[in-house]
């Protein structure tokens, strides 16, 4: 009878062959370091300064790159498609971003409305290669547990991200930066500018 000299050998492989396939196929379903850096760094409030986006209907377009007021705004100028001396002007609005360490959630908050606490509810969102994905709003305004299809997410630095087509700058940063914005906006809200914050998620 023959007996295989090998067999513990070939064993010990299938073993470590398991345990690799395990291990790797564990480390594909976790995220990776740099979107669990990026998920670690996105903990804070940030503040819209800038934006850029384009839109059109049937008769007008736009486009628009520029730095938004304190009240997250820009001023977009429509032009006639086929007359150019034909236009109209809107204001478009972009909303504060708060992530929340405590809740692994964000969310928005209209800086028009910033004195009414009950202006943002938790939805989840998540970030995978490089890219931030948000929870989709049922129609009380909750979370409905599906996700949109995602929007590029680049840090500029270490106080300022851009997701999409939306810079934001952290909140403190930016308010240190620009102490009569904030004083003034504080004083439209009926608000001390002292302890003016955004929602207290962190």
């Amino acid at each position: 009878m023959y007996i295989c000299k090998n067999r513990p050998r070939i064993a010990a492989m299938k073993h470590k062959s398991l345990l690799f396939l395990s291990v790797l196929y564990i480390l594909l379903l976790l995220p990776s370091c740099g979107d669990l850096k990026q998920v670690r760094d996105l903990y804070d409030d940030w503040w819209p300064v800038r934006a850029s986006g384009s839109a059109e209907n049937d008769y007008f377009s736009a486009s628009w790159d520029g730095d938004l007021g304190i009240h997250g705004d820009i001023v977009v100028k429509y032009v006639d498609k086929t007359d150019p001396r034909l236009f109209y002007e809107e204001t478009r609005y972009y909303p504060a971003l708060s992530f929340s360490k405590k809740e692994k959630a964000y969310c928005t908050i209209s800086i028009q409305s910033l004195g009414n606490r009950q202006t943002g509810k938790y939805m989840k969102f998540k970030v995978e290669d490089g890219k931030i994905y948000f929870e989709k709003p049922n129609k009380s305004g909750r979370g409905s547990g599906e996700f949109d299809d995602g929007q590029d997410l680049t840090f500029l630095s270490d106080d300022r991200v851009k997701i999409g087509n939306v810079t934001y700058e952290r909140y403190d940063v930016f308010k240190a930066r620009h102490p009569d914005v904030f004083k003034s906006l504080a004083a439209e809200l009926g608000l001390d500018p002292d302890t003016f914050r955004l929602f207290d998620l962190n």
